[in-house]
């Protein structure tokens, strides 16, 4: 439980790193008189903008969460209930599944590369 805390933590902090420089890209339009549809692009342009500890942090957190994986799987633990396979599984499925309805938007064809698991 602990490890799925501070793999949460870290995801979090790179989240609101974003959105504190968001919120100063967007004071800093309102200082040179833009109005608030300029200062809301810039907010949302700036939160989306990679930053270059992103990836490091990504790492680090879906490391902690495979460490905490393989300590429940070691204990014996049901993995249905250990908080990081579960919050990697659910990262895993949000990840398949946006390929998927990206596929899907693109071109329907493609959507056989995805064979139903049985």
């Amino acid at each position: 439980m602990a490890l799925a805390e501070v793999a949460r933590l870290i995801l979090a902090t790179k989240d609101k790193t974003h959105e504190v420089l968001g919120l100063l890209g967007g004071g800093v339009m309102s200082l040179f008189g833009f109005g608030s549809l300029a200062k809301r692009f810039a907010r949302e342009l700036i939160e989306r903008i990679p930053l270059p500890f992103d990836a490091k942090a990504t790492a680090a957190a879906r490391g902690v969460q495979i460490t905490g994986v393989l300590l429940c799987v070691l204990n014996g633990d049901d993995l249905r209930r250990c908080q990081c396979f579960i919050e990697l599984a659910l990262e895993h499925a949000k990840t398949s599944v946006k390929k998927i309805l990206t596929t899907a938007m693109e071109d329907w064809t493609q959507l056989g590369s995805f064979p139903a698991k049985a």
